[in-house]
């Protein structure tokens, strides 16, 4: 029976509600207490299926956050990247073995020193000024000496080589080592003398000459530039009949040698 006044609840949690806002018979006691104990019951699964289903969300989408690749394996760390950095220029070593890159060689060079000239009677000192041409094995040069000459002798009669002396020449050379430092450098060729003497004779010479010299490249890098020394030996072929007693001499000279 509804109580008057309130609309009847049809839902087992209204009826309990009804039941427990209106007076309970002695009877109707253990019919309520069974009735309380069912709703119990029916409360507790639904707070265990609710938080079943929270904590299986929950799970869920920790699950979809986790991905892996190939049971798990990780890739590899890129490898580091190359930095560029400026060529370094090797210059060849100071030994005698020429190592890449060839030391500067220029097409032309001029040489200029002091020299001497002598016949074994005494020294006459001078300069040379030379023109070295090529930058290959063979090459060619042509050079001019003016020396003073050895002077009188004891008895005052002149020198062989008088008062003063000039070298006209071009030669054909070799150098024997022309990728390294050190350049040996045979020269063979031919010119001219002239030959001045103090009482007044004067007269040229035909000569062929033979030349050794050794030089050294410093090494710049943008010029070609070397010392050495040389030594000359000439003999005397056709000459003027005021200068036909000389036969023979030597010339040794010291020089520095730039390429352009």
């Amino acid at each position: 029976m509804v109580a008057a006044g309130r609309p009847g609840n049809t839902t087992m949690l209204g009826r309990v509600l009804d039941s427990l806002s209106r007076p309970v018979s002695p009877a109707e006691a253990p019919r309520c207490l069974v009735a309380m104990t069912r709703i119990g019951k029916g409360t507790t699964l639904g707070v265990v299926v609710l938080l079943g289903l929270v904590l299986f969300g929950a799970e869920a989408k920790a699950d979809e956050a986790i991905v892996t690749v190939d049971g798990g394996q990780r890739f590899s760390e890129p490898p580091p990247r190359a930095v560029a950095s400026s060529p370094v220029r090797v210059a060849a070593g100071d030994d005698l073995i020429a190592r890449e890159p060839e030391l500067r060689r220029s097409p032309f060079r001029l040489t200029l020193g002091p020299a001497a000239i002598t016949t074994g009677k005494g020294f006459g000192l001078g300069v040379g000024l030379g023109a070295d041409i090529g930058t290959g094995s063979v090459g060619g040069r042509l050079s001019a000496f003016w020396l003073r000459g050895e002077g009188k002798n004891d008895d005052g009669s002149s020198s062989l080589t008088g008062d003063s002396v000039g070298q006209y020449a071009g030669e054909v050379t070799l150098d024997m080592h022309k990728r390294g430092p050190v350049h040996p450098v045979i020269g063979m060729g031919a010119g001219l003398l002239h030959v001045s003497r103090p009482d007044g004779r004067s007269g040229f010479a035909a000569m062929a000459l033979g030349r050794f010299s050794v030089d050294y490249a410093v090494g710049l890098e943008d010029a070609d530039v070397r010392i050495g020394a040389a030594i000359t030996g000439g003999l005397v072929g056709a000459a003027d009949k005021d200068v036909n007693d000389l036969r023979a001499y030597a010339l040794p000279d010291v020089h520095l040698m730039i390429g352009f």
